[in-house]
């Protein structure tokens, strides 16, 4: 099974330890200088949205738990409305 990544412009959903969920989508990220690796994600939940920045790592992390999963634009959309 492939890695999966963080790319910039795709839409995830992310399992929380109590089962539930929220959407984000990759808006930028930096692959160089003082902010490497650092990704800004805008993060969909039931009452609003928010920007939030994390490190690759900890991306990674959240895939090794098998706890991110890349969505369609389609399902984010239902996550924001």
């Amino acid at each position: 099974m492939l890695k999966q990544e963080i790319k910039v412009g795709h839409y995830y959903e992310l399992e929380l330890k109590e089962g539930n969920k929220i959407a984000f989508a990759v808006l930028y990220g930096f692959e160089r200088g003082k902010n490497k690796d650092v990704f800004t994600l805008m993060m969909y939940t039931v009452t609003d949205n928010f920007e939030f920045p994390i490190e690759k790592s900890q991306f990674d992390t959240w895939v090794k738990e098998g706890r991110v999963r890349e969505i369609t634009s389609d399902k984010l959309l239902v996550y924001a409305m």
